[in-house]
């Protein structure tokens, strides 16, 4: 067996498309799929498209390494995944793969800093549990993906004093998403600043969808959002924020409410949404809106010095 380990080249796009949709790779790497699922993922800016690898056995593509490295204060949190098609595992290409991808996560940290690397994987996923074993990782979160069954979605009931307004693209309404976003989410696992740049490459992004971002305003201030998302087979209420001034008023139950909604009148097959399960708050909520448990979510961390 000839491997070889490489950087990603925009002539291997067809054939990593081909190789995500294989039955043993589509269901963990779901996002990646359907028209377009591809090129949105390689639109991420947080994307490091020079550290995505791929592994070749005889000129053949075997296997592919992503990296997601988000900068922080002083830091950088870096996000792995890694998918083997499945004539070609247990042959240590998952860990050649992530060992690749760890070096290059360290290379992207400040001199003396201090990185954070996580991997994750769809349970059950031995394979998953056995590399994260052997390199290091240890267990950090468990995270849900809920599903609610179609139909019969209460109509959003409005706090007193909230106004809502479809997205319009506009420089001043991209900036109101973002506030709320960081003022949401501060506190959270993982958080990372939404920056201008960001914020504006997810709305530039083809699989983007405007009218599916609702954001609630309370005395001229946006207090809360709603944004869905479309993947194959499957819609998703992929954010919901609130400000922490604006809670405890009902207005996540509203905007959940909504986005239940927009996604049955909107997007074919399954309604989704992903939840940290240690956010007892959220899962209260959604399960009282009729979402259960669908798959689970594993996540692995580490922390590594960076070069001096």
């Amino acid at each position: 067996m000839s491997l070889e380990i490489r950087p990603w080249r925009p002539d291997d796009r067809e054939a990593l498309r081909a190789a995500l949709h294989e039955p043993g790779l589509a269901p963990h790497f779901d996002k990646f799929l359907g028209p377009g699922g591809l090129e949105h993922k390689l639109h991420d800016r947080r994307l490091a498209q020079d550290g995505l690898r791929i592994a070749e056995v005889d000129g053949a593509l075997a296997g592919f390494g992503v990296p997601w490295v988000l900068p922080q204060a002083g830091e950088v949190w870096t996000m792995l995944r890694v998918g083997v098609r499945e004539p070609f595992r247990r042959r240590g290409i998952g860990r050649r793969l992530a060992e690749s991808l760890v070096e290059y996560a360290r290379s992207c940290a400040p001199p003396g800093g201090r990185l954070e690397i996580a991997g994750s994987a769809w349970m059950p996923n031995e394979a998953s549990e056995r590399l994260a074993a052997r390199l290091g990782f240890a267990h950090e979160r468990w995270f849900w993906m809920m599903e609610r069954p179609r139909g019969g979605a209460p109509e959003p009931a409005w706090p007193e004093g909230i106004e809502v307004r479809s997205f319009d693209r506009s420089p001043e309404m991209l900036e109101d998403w973002r506030t709320a976003y960081n003022d949401s989410f501060a506190k959270h696992y993982r958080f990372v600043v939404a920056t201008p740049e960001n914020t504006r490459a997810i709305a530039d992004d083809p699989t983007f969808l405007p009218e599916g971002l609702l954001l609630a305003y309370r005395g001229g201030r946006c207090v809360g959002f709603c944004r869905n998302e479309r993947h194959e087979g499957r819609g998703e209420v992929g954010v919901i924020g609130t400000t922490h001034d604006a809670r405890g008023l009902g207005l996540g139950r509203a905007l959940l409410r909504w986005g239940v909604r927009w996604l049955e009148e909107n997007v074919p097959g399954r309604v989704t949404l992903l939840v940290d399960g240690e956010n007892e708050g959220a899962l209260a909520l959604y399960r009282s809106e009729g979402f259960e448990v669908w798959r689970t979510r594993r996540i692995w961390g580490r922390v590594v010095e960076a070069p001096a």
